[in-house]
């Protein structure tokens, strides 16, 4: 098992990679754009690959747990329709389906032919002039750095003690660049999920050391003083049973989603909403609200307001 680290940070600052030209974008909506400046506002996704929400539930998690006290979760979230891991990653970051992005194989047979031609979350931040990081552990996630980035470093880690060391990882890159947008990928329980079982004991453990991850990588945001600047989103790409997931599987659907941060209401279950159903692809958009950037107009995805205590002080858009 690999991690690999990518960074998009303003050339000044270029550490890790360097950048070509920007994707094309989508004509943007200026009435999906948070009022106030980007300013010192950061967001963290982090993705538990494979991560069905009962296992999740079963799981010691501690750290997870905390977050739903802090903050505002569903454990009925949507991914894809496709509910496989690169497709719907790609739609956590762009905010499209795979039938707009069109990225709907999964491996990482054209992650370099420049097939995504959709703006992603880093392409659009990249564009405001701050800076991104990705930390994940498959390969193929690299697409998601967009045409903006011309390097995905390798980083051998601890096949047993995969999620720690990408925590750590990520924990390093967060010291070293802070950076305003950062992806973290922890793939354990959706390799475990393939050998052994969803639902298996030995996923329900995978998705203890995923939040044994989580905890790392909260632990160096309050060390560097970023807790009280940072929207952080726990979610996935899909869920599974048996031995697989996708489309035809059950059970492969829903999606736990969780957010903690600056204006977040807290100890808030997003089912209390009426009519409200969260899709994987509100990530990016709740990112760019949150940021102050406008969203695509061709985004399906939403930013998902019932979050925050006073949405019109984050800025104003359309809820799902």
């Amino acid at each position: 098992m690999t991690a690999r680290i990518v960074l998009k940070i303003p050339s000044v600052t270029i550490i890790l990679a360097l950048f070509l030209a920007a994707a094309p974008l989508f004509a943007q909506q200026s009435s999906q754009r948070n009022t106030e400046p980007l300013a010192d506002k950061r967001v963290l996704v982090i993705s538990i690959d494979g991560m069905r929400p009962d296992v999740l539930l079963r799981a010691k998690a501690p750290n997870i747990r905390e977050m739903t006290q802090h903050g505002s979760f569903t454990f009925w979230a949507e991914s894809t329709d496709m509910a496989i891991t690169l497709p719907t990653h790609v739609s956590m970051f762009t905010g499209v389906s795979p039938a707009k992005h069109h990225i709907t194989w999964n491996d990482d047979r054209r992650v370099e032919s420049g097939a995504l031609t959709v703006p992603t979350l880093f392409d659009l931040v990249k564009k405001a002039g701050h800076s991104t990081a990705m930390v994940v552990g498959k390969t193929k996630l690299c697409i998601i750095a967009g045409s903006g980035m011309a390097d995905c470093r390798k980083s051998t880690v601890n096949n047993k003690e995969d999620s720690l060391s990408i925590a750590n990882r990520a924990a390093e890159v967060l010291r070293r660049h802070r950076p305003h947008v950062m992806f973290v990928h922890f793939p354990d329980p959706d390799t475990v999920g393939h050998a052994l079982g969803w639902g298996s004991p030995e996923q329900v453990i995978a998705a203890g050391s995923a939040d044994q991850g989580i905890g790392i990588i909260m632990a160096a945001l309050k060390e560097l003083g970023l807790l009280e600047q940072t929207l952080v989103i726990v979610s996935a790409d899909h869920g599974g049973s048996g031995h697989s997931h996708g489309a035809k599987v059950p059970f492969s659907h829903y999606i736990p989603w969780i957010a903690v941060g600056p204006g977040v209401r807290e100890n808030h279950d997003l089912t209390l909403e009426p009519k409200l159903a969260v899709h994987v692809e509100d990530v990016f958009a709740t990112a760019l609200y949150f940021l102050g950037i406008a969203i695509p107009a061709d985004a399906d995805g939403k930013p998902v307001l019932a979050i925050f205590n006073k949405p019109e002080k984050i800025g104003s858009g359309r809820k799902k």
